[in-house]
């Protein structure tokens, strides 16, 4: 889509000042303490600011009927934040880093809350570094998959508040950054530089275990990409195990060597070997509602309809304590683009099978791999936290983001060649029509602004895959760029990609952006402001 280094640059300078703003924006029209668990994250910095120690988890931390007071009155000035504590066993990293900005702020939380939107910042940028990796040659992909993290809604508004969110996934993305240099450095044949890469890895997967449970499943993920790119292209023998040994103890050691004091004060501090403090923590915390009980209020059929609902919902954007939302025509429409973006991905796969004749081999040593193993390690852990509480909130699927994002790009760029348009405009179209059918059975009728936005997405997708082809001949028909073979030139890039494939690319992006700019006014003052 774009051309040039310093275009894309411009591009993704444009993408973190836009962020950076929006950032700024939520932090300030946000009111106080209306950010999910933002009075216990702020506490943990002030206990370490003020008492210049770490805190420890206490029976007592956690009250809920005061915590619900607080929640139902807007957290008014007259009633403190102080016994808001429950956040006490988290580790130690995102906090320490806090902490001056707490002094040099005099504890003020819009500056706390704009931190987090500088490491917001750096998490873009380093997932468009992991797109640029795994799709290097692509970069409009690259840039959607920034575009993507920085506009997403829900964490644009995240990373405007105080929590241990966006630091976890700074590390994690760096994580992965290392982990896909890595293997470029293999298919290279460079090898010198790959321990250098699984030392960096070893060493932020270790300042992961500082930051986040989230992290951990980092080490996993980075197991399997270096046992697979090691032993998969079969490189057998004494002198491979050798190698293996010796990648896995640089990968391993720094983050064990990290994580080793943390392990120890807390299994010392909460007994049971609780090096997380998370056996602890669920016994403060209780009284939350559990998957269990319900369950067997509400019964399988409800649950999963909210894990869907609202995991979906949440995920684009739910804001407040998770009780602020948006206009149900917006949350079709981005329901939508999220199926565009699907079937987008659907056909590039296809598209990949068709060309390797259905051959995976390379797979395994592929960028895909290690971003694979985020997503499918995020969705593990996101299911197994769920196992024991009712936590369907889509900001837990954020460790992934690298990969979202790249599917995301990925998928509306795929979805916009001609063939995959006709194809997702007609599976918009039967969608609009299974809703008619299927919406009396379901105790309703058919919601006319749902059939209007499928209706006038598919129709859109079947027209523009009907014209786009027309338009790249008409140029070629016309000679337009012909006077010019220079490959980075605008009227010869204009007339290879067409004209309206790059401006409906960014359409989705300036979209987020604009709801960005208007979710704070519509619907966060509104509800939450005192």
């Amino acid at each position: 889509m774009l051309r040039g280094r310093n275009a894309t640059a411009y591009a993704l300078f444009f993408i973190l000042v836009v962020h950076v703003a929006l950032g700024t924006l939520f932090a300030i029209k946000t009111p106080p303490w209306q950010n999910p668990d933002e009075p216990a994250h702020y506490n943990y910095i002030a206990h370490v600011a003020t008492a210049r120690q770490l805190p420890a988890l206490q029976m007592g931390d956690y009250d809920g009927p005061y915590l619900e007071r607080l929640k139902a009155e807007k957290f008014p000035p007259d009633l403190s934040i102080s016994p808001v504590r429950y956040e006490y066993h988290q580790p130690p990293l995102y906090y320490l880093l806090a902490v001056p900005v707490f002094w040099l702020s005099q504890g003020q939380l819009p500056a706390l809350r704009l931190f987090n939107v500088l490491l917001g910042a750096c998490v873009v940028l380093l997932v468009f570094l992991c797109a640029r990796a795994a799709a290097p040659g692509s970069p409009q992909i690259a840039l959607g998959a920034a575009a993507f993290a920085a506009f997403l809604p829900m964490h644009a508004a995240l990373t405007a508040s105080v929590n241990n969110d966006a630091l976890a996934e700074l590390l994690i993305a760096g994580t992965v950054l290392a982990l896909l240099r890595w293997q470029r450095m293999g298919v290279e044949g460079d090898a010198d530089r790959g321990p250098a890469y699984l030392l960096a890895a070893g060493t932020v997967i270790g300042l992961g275990f500082l930051t986040k449970a989230t992290a951990y499943t980092l080490l996993p993920v980075a197991l399997v990409v270096v046992i697979t790119g090691s032993v998969w292209p079969g490189r057998d023998g004494e002198k491979a195990a050798g190698k293996l040994t010796a990648r896995l103890a640089l990968l391993i050691a720094p983050a064990l060597l990290l994580g080793l004091p943390w392990w120890i004060r807390n299994s010392a501090l909460y007994g049971n070997l609780d090096i997380l403090g998370l056996a602890w923590h669920d016994t403060v915390v209780s009284g939350q509602p559990t998957a269990a009980a319900w369950i067997a209020e509400h019964g399988w059929g409800a649950y999963w309809e909210r894990a869907w609902t609202f995991t979906g919902k949440s995920f684009w954007g739910v804001f407040g304590w998770l009780g602020v939302f948006m206009d149900a025509r917006v949350y079709t429409a981005l329901f939508i683009l999220s199926a565009l973006a699907a079937v987008g991905c659907l056909y590039r796969l296809r598209a990949s099978a068709l060309r390797s004749g259905w051959r995976w081999a390379g797979l395994p040593t592929s960028p895909w791999m290690t971003l694979l193993l985020l997503w499918l390690a995020t969705l593990a852990a996101y299911g197994w936290y769920n196992l024991g509480f009712i936590q369907h909130q889509g900001r837990y699927l954020f460790p992934a983001l690298p990969t979202w994002s790249l599917l995301f790009a990925m998928g509306w760029w795929a979805v916009l060649e001609r063939r995959a348009s006709l194809a997702a405009g007609g599976i918009l179209l039967a969608g609009a029509a299974a809703h008619v059918v299927f919406a009396p059975f379901m105790g309703g009728t058919a919601d006319r602004w749902t059939l209007l936005l499928f209706g006038f997405a598919g129709l859109g997708m079947l027209f523009y895959g009907l014209l786009s082809g027309r338009v790249s001949r008409l140029l070629e028909a016309t000679g337009f760029g012909e006077t010019n073979r220079d490959p980075h030139d605008f009227s010869v890039w204009l007339r290879n990609e067409g004209v309206l494939r790059p401006i409906l690319y960014v359409c989705p992006f300036l979209g987020m952006i604009a709801l960005d700019i208007a979710i704070p006014f519509l619907y966060i003052v509104p509800q939450l402001g005192l």
